[in-house]
């Protein structure tokens, strides 16, 4: 039960975050091999700001939103070759364990701690600013000069748009409506957005939305036959999201459905789109869909296990369980290999030739890079208090984040 949690909980875009939160012991305990810088705990008003930091940060190499881009495959084109001995440590607040992964964009780190998201200059680890407000928020997407987030507690919830350089608040959305008792708070829960072109889609309650990214204003909604389950991924002019019943492919545009596919039981997790193919939850069952028109391509099952999309790198996609990584062919569904552990795997941050996760819990935990081409363990290294918060890659640096409040970047 406790790995099952764990497994809900880390995925930065799950739909599935419950309507309040509960305090987490704050705990600092940066290990003495690596440099630390600080980045101070955001003061209770609104809105705090340090001095202005210019950061040099080649912005090719960002991870701007939760799943690095809008189609949500966790891969980057940057080389990085471990071992990764290099550390250096950014200490921030302490939050609870679901906290989403961080984004990182133009020098900015955006990082969700209780009740707070913080903006921490990647250069000198220092706090540029923080924007409080009660909530838990999940992933936050950063394009152009602009950072989008959800922002919800007790049911109620918007989301909201702030300058990035300042943190200052540019607009506020407040959908029609979220989850409901009756359906004991499952779906409907604003869901991470995703930003193309100008527009950020976001689902709430019954609907996606499709925002106009300047003003915050409604471009077009789609209305969907039940409570979303799943935050949007967009590719070839699609955009894709679930709800308890069905999978629809949405013209990106115009909000018009172009194709649905019926989706069995609950699907809390963001698609995948690769090429010619999304992958979606279904059930336990991962199925690849055809992108044009939703015809069924292959399936992946494994007995008593629910499956989740979990990436895509060239022509290897990638699925998970609570505990095991499985990459696949992306043509036919063929497994290439698998990796387990026996209390969790994150989801993976993808380079060509290697795939980073989390693996373990507690004391046992440890960064890991897995060989693409075969699943072998190249490099592994355990980091105290490790999060099962899923690993991002931003320029030449591989980021975990710790359930004391630190924030590791690790270099070859």
């Amino acid at each position: 039960m406790i790995a099952i949690l764990a497994f809900l909980g880390a995925i930065g875009y799950v739909a599935l975050r419950p309507p309040s939160q509960t305090p987490a012991d704050h705990v600092s305990s940066p290990p003495t091999t690596a440099p630390v810088v600080m980045a101070p705990v955001a003061p209770a008003d609104h809105f705090t700001q340090s001095a202005p930091v210019h950061s040099a940060r080649d912005p090719s190499g960002d991870w701007t939103m939760e799943g690095l881009n809008p189609a949500r495959t966790r891969a980057v084109e940057t080389p990085i070759a471990p071992p990764l001995a290099q550390q250096r440590v950014i200490v921030t607040a302490s939050f609870e364990e679901g906290v989403s992964p961080p984004v990182i964009a133009r020098g900015l780190m955006l990082l969700e701690t209780k009740d707070a998201l913080s903006a921490i200059d990647i250069r000198t680890g220092r706090q540029r600013w923080a924007y409080r407000q009660k909530g838990a928020y999940i992933s936050p997407a950063i394009a152009g000069d602009t950072v989008y987030f959800r922002s919800e507690q007790a049911n109620q919830g918007q989301m909201v748009a702030l300058e990035l350089s300042s943190g200052r608040q540019r607009w506020t959305f407040t959908p029609k409506r979220l989850s409901a008792a009756a359906n004991n708070y499952f779906g409907g829960h604003l869901t991470s957005p995703v930003v193309v072109d100008s527009t950020v889609y976001v689902g709430a309650g019954k609907e996606l939305y499709a925002l106009d990214a300047i003003n915050g204003k409604i471009r077009w909604e789609f209305s969907a036959q039940d409570f979303i389950t799943s935050s949007a991924a967009v590719a070839d002019g699609r955009v894709f999201v679930s709800d308890f019943s069905y999978f629809y492919a949405i013209d990106q545009e115009t909000g018009r459905m172009l194709w649905s596919y019926p989706a069995h039981s609950a699907v809390y997790f963001s698609s995948v789109a690769t090429g010619d193919l999304v992958l979606i939850s279904s059930g336990q069952n991962m199925i690849a869909l055809d992108i044009r028109d939703g015809a069924r391509r292959w399936e992946k099952s494994v007995p008593g296990k629910a499956l989740i999309p979990a990436g895509a790198q060239g022509d290897v996609v990638f699925v998970k369980t609570t505990n095991e990584l499985f990459a696949l062919n992306r043509s036919d569904g063929r497994e290439l290999w698998s990796f387990q552990d026996v209390n969790y795997v994150s989801l993976p941050a993808l380079t060509q030739e290697y795939v980073f996760i989390i693996n373990g819990m507690g004391a046992d935990a440890s960064v890991a890079a897995l060989d693409m081409a075969t699943g072998a363990t190249v490099w592994s290294q355990a980091v105290p208090r490790l999060a099962t918060t899923a690993p991002i890659i931003a320029g030449h640096a591989v980021y975990v984040r710790t359930t004391d409040g630190r924030v590791i970047e690790l270099l070859s």
